[in-house]
């Protein structure tokens, strides 16, 4: 479970910006600040660099057939595909989708994926979504990159799938985290934590607390704050 990026997930209202919990500065920001550049200055500096790493991370992916589902990760469906045991891919390949299976399925492979690299700024560089299938270590091993993945796989096979934000109880203490709302099969689905549980029976084991009206621009703008 990462800290959330500064605006990555940002809670929009109607009136202002406003953020469900404290923020810490991050590395970008902390920097502007030494050279003598104000907060607001600087977030709208940053904002609109990490807007244009936004254009062209959607141009990219158009260009390359492999879609930008967010924090540089393109997904290269087919070469998932060929990562996958033989039962696994026929699941994927089913004229009659079962969204159950195919949850699961990710749920357990996306989880067995760990390692993170120090990289400062790793949304720079390009991910294919394949290499959390392969036995490559992975440079970003965190909770929302995981989901996006999982919801872009999803989204792929015309299975909606909604991404939360939150708070819940963890063994290290209560942390933010990112996971998937499965509507039509009312579940819930952490590809972090190899689970696909019911509402109810995410509600008793992590007591989440989602933010509210939170926009899931989870794009590159990870850059500013990881």
């Amino acid at each position: 479970m990462a800290f959330l990026s500064l605006v990555i997930f940002t809670s929009l209202s109607a009136n202002a910006f406003s953020f469900p919990t404290k923020v810490t500065p991050s590395r970008c920001l902390s920097a502007l600040t030494r050279l003598g550049i104000s907060s607001a200055t600087g977030v709208s500096l940053v904002g609109a660099i990490a807007l244009g790493l936004t254009g062209g991370s959607e141009l990219a992916g158009h260009l390359h057939e492999t879609p930008h589902v967010g924090l540089s990760v393109y997904l290269d469906y087919e070469n998932i595909l060929t990562y996958l045991d033989p039962s696994d891919r026929a699941e994927f390949t089913k004229k009659k989708t079962n969204t159950l299976s195919i949850a699961t399925i990710l749920v357990r492979l996306l989880s067995i994926k760990e390692g993170d690299s120090a990289e400062p700024f790793p949304y720079l560089k390009p991910i294919m979504a394949s290499s959390y299938f392969d036995d490559s270590e992975v440079r970003t091993n965190m909770c929302r990159h995981k989901a996006l993945i999982m919801r872009g796989i999803l989204n792929h096979l015309n299975i909606k799938a909604e991404l939360l934000t939150g708070t819940v109880d963890a063994e290290s203490g209560r942390g933010e985290h990112v996971w998937l709302y499965i509507p039509s099969i009312n579940q819930m689905a952490d590809p972090m934590n190899n689970m696909v549980l019911s509402p109810d029976e995410f509600e008793k084991r992590f007591h989440p607390e989602v933010y509210k009206g939170v926009i899931h621009w989870a794009k590159p703008l990870g850059i500013i704050g990881r």
